[in-house]
């Protein structure tokens, strides 16, 4: 009988970000991130870059302000994971609350919280993995010299992280940089995410500088005699090919180089993916100056990769787009939810991350959403998602049989909070939380992932 068991040494638990979650985003000297200004400007607004498109959506009219209630409940939280069995929580810092003018003075109240945090979940026999940045960069860094597209960017990030190292890092001993550097791709090109911006040279140039960002910050967590393991988080969308044609096989290779690959490998290997760039003759020419001349003069390997897995897609060719390729519909419905659940996607995603790049991987984000049907009961009744975590965890656990280097699983999201451009109309977590009060609640998921923590085994 095969038995789908998780390893002694195996992280398993749960993952938020502290701007979808925490609230309190202008409280005890925190200022306001990119996220929370772009929440407040946009609501109610069409997505820029879905404008003129079949498909045009708005922005919520709802903000992270009160997230998940984290900020004040941290403590209850955290005593749930423990009564869950995980080991394990990823988390991240607020950078507009560590460091409110961006660089410069630090908010010693924001280190005294987050101090806390961490001594809590220590307590409490979980690990804490830590981002550096969630998304959140400080408003007031955008509106200085357009944040991630300064040269500053780099140095800004280096002293922020060496802060948090220096704060942290005597108990922190998993780092991730950033969370998904290919918010570039939809905030600055596709113009479909904060800062809403449609440009591809600016959009290239934020993911160089995300990189150098990210170089400088390993370098400096290994300069101050850390033992610990750090490394980057990556979204990852596995793309098959429309039809088994020449033409469509090549469209998806193109499309996975496009939505992975030009984030993953410079900072793996410290150089863009030039069969791209060869490509498509019009990313080569926005390509920032000098780009890899900056790779080389900063890169610093890292030591494992995070990925965020929820969904595949379906790539066809098409000779009029910059891409020379377009998504199509894929194969699986998945009615009131926010993605299309393909769990095999997940050992697609390890494989291919695995037999290129060769770094033990952790699945930092994997969950399933579903709208809010305003009624606690059916929120919490959520049969849907159990098959969900299950059929995921399994993969994983094939992953493991076949000698892929999978370290961890963290479902995402621990308790409901905040989603960007969508506010609370989705439901992810394993808690469900009544908005306005913060009231808590067991999902029937977080009673059987606590089941599957506690047991070290799927069913």
């Amino acid at each position: 009988m095969y038995e789908f068991l998780l390893p002694e040494d195996f992280l398993i638990g749960t993952a938020h970000s502290s701007f979808q979650s925490e609230g309190a985003w202008d409280r005890d000297g925190k200022s306001m991130s990119m996220m929370d200004h772009f929440s407040v400007v946009y609501g109610g607004k069409p997505i820029p870059g879905t404008v003129n498109t079949k498909n045009v959506r708005y922005v919520s009219t709802e903000t992270p302000a009160q997230g998940c209630h984290f900020y004040d409940n941290y403590a209850a939280y955290i005593e749930d994971m423990a009564k869950t069995g995980q080991n394990v929580f990823r988390m991240s810092l607020s950078w507009p609350r560590i460091i409110p003018t961006g660089y410069g003075d630090v908010n010693q109240s924001a280190i005294e919280y987050y101090n806390k945090v961490i001594d809590k979940l220590l307590e409490n026999g979980i690990t804490p993995f830590v981002d550096l940045c969630h998304w959140d960069v400080p408003q007031c860094l955008y509106e200085e010299d357009g944040a991630y597209q300064s040269d500053r960017f780099p140095e800004w990030f280096e002293a922020y992280a060496r802060v948090c190292f220096a704060a942290f890092g005597d108990r922190v001993k998993l780092w991730s940089t950033f969370n998904e550097t290919g918010v570039a791709l939809a905030g600055y090109i596709n113009g479909r995410f904060p800062p809403y911006e449609k440009s591809r040279p600016r959009g290239l140039r934020a993911i160089l500088n995300s990189a150098l960002a990210h170089f400088r910050a390993v370098r400096a967590y290994r300069q101050m005699g850390f033992d610990g393991k750090i490394g980057a988080v990556m979204a990852i969308v596995p793309i098959t090919p429309a039809l088994m044609t020449e033409t469509d096989i090549s469209a998806a290779e193109r499309m996975s180089l496009y939505r992975f690959d030009m984030f993953m490998r410079p900072l793996a290997e410290g150089k863009f993916p030039e069969e791209f760039l060869d490509q498509c003759p019009a990313y080569r020419q926005a390509m920032p100056e000098g780009y890899q001349e900056k790779l080389d003069a900063w890169f610093e390997p890292m030591d494992f990769v995070g990925l965020n897995y929820y969904h595949s897609d379906r790539t066809t060719y098409d000779p009029d787009k910059p891409l020379l390729a377009r998504g199509v519909e894929n194969f699986y419905a998945a009615p009131g939810q926010k993605y299309q659940c393909y769990p095999v996607g997940l050992m697609d995603a390890v494989w291919y991350t695995w037999n290129r790049y060769h770094l033990p991987i952790y699945i930092s984000e994997n969950g399933m959403s579903r709208e809010d049907k305003h009624d606690e009961e059916l929120d919490c009744n959520d049969d849907d998602r159990i098959m969900y975590i299950r059929e995921h965890l399994r993969m994983v656990v094939r992953c493991i049989r076949m000698g892929l280097p999978v370290k961890g699983y963290f479902y995402w999201d621990d308790a409901d909070c905040f989603e960007q451009q969508s506010g609370y109309d989705y439901r992810f977590g394993l808690t469900w939380v009544d908005r306005e009060t913060g009231r808590r609640r067991w999902k029937k998921s977080r009673h059987y992932f606590a089941d599957v923590c506690h047991n070290r085994m799927v069913d």
